[in-house]
């Protein structure tokens, strides 16, 4: 039992780093290309869609995995006991945070592809391109709920990074357990502001 909660542990954290990863990176690429005006964005939606067998790679390859990191990261998330009022460290800190953006990333990533994916291709099929995001992000509370949603989910992603490199024995140690602490915030600090940024190009 103790060797299965070894490999369901690491098989959880790897799930989370290749597909969170892969969803988040690409979709942060594709969102900043509006920064190069709409045509541009559109270009670069028309050529991911018409990428060959990209529904059973997006099912597959990011859907399946991102749905098991995310039952059984809630799993995990219920059961952990930290109280960061109490012990107010940097790590624990960080553990408490990781866990908090679990639960909105997840219902996020759920949402938007419920959203953007699912019920509209349902009500017409349309291509996802700049003037329909416009609309969409064009509301408010939508707009507010995507800056939530992007920075829960790019930190969940590289926090996450820190304890994959811990719990995979990539580092060990203060010292390198603060570099990759320092390193993983600043990528946090430059995702978000890419897509933050980009989002903006929406609403303009």
């Amino acid at each position: 039992m103790k060797n299965f909660d070894f490999w369901i542990r690491r098989i959880h954290s790897l799930s989370g780093v290749i597909a969170l990863g892969a969803f988040l990176l690409e979709h942060i690429f594709t969102v900043s290309t509006v920064m190069g005006g709409p045509a541009n964005f559109d270009k670069s939606v028309a050529a991911l869609a018409a990428m060959p067998f990209l529904v059973p790679i997006e099912i597959i390859a990011i859907g399946m995995p991102i749905a098991f990191h995310g039952i059984l990261g809630v799993v995990y998330a219920l059961k952990a006991k930290n109280n960061p009022l109490r012990y107010g460290y940097w790590n624990n800190w960080m553990f408490y945070l990781q866990r908090i953006t679990a639960y909105i990333a997840f219902v996020f990533i759920i949402w938007h592809v419920w959203t953007l994916r699912i019920v509209g291709k349902a009500m017409g099929g349309h291509l996802i391109g700049y003037d329909f995001m416009h609309n969409v992000l064009s509301d408010p509370l939508t707009f507010g709920f995507y800056v939530i949603g992007l920075l829960s989910s790019v930190f969940h992603f590289t926090n996450g990074l820190f304890g994959f490199s811990i719990t995979w024995g990539i580092v060990s140690g203060p010292r390198g357990q603060r570099v990759v602490s320092i390193a993983t915030l600043a990528l946090f600090v430059l995702i978000s502001s890419v897509g933050l940024t980009a989002l903006t190009h929406f609403v303009k």
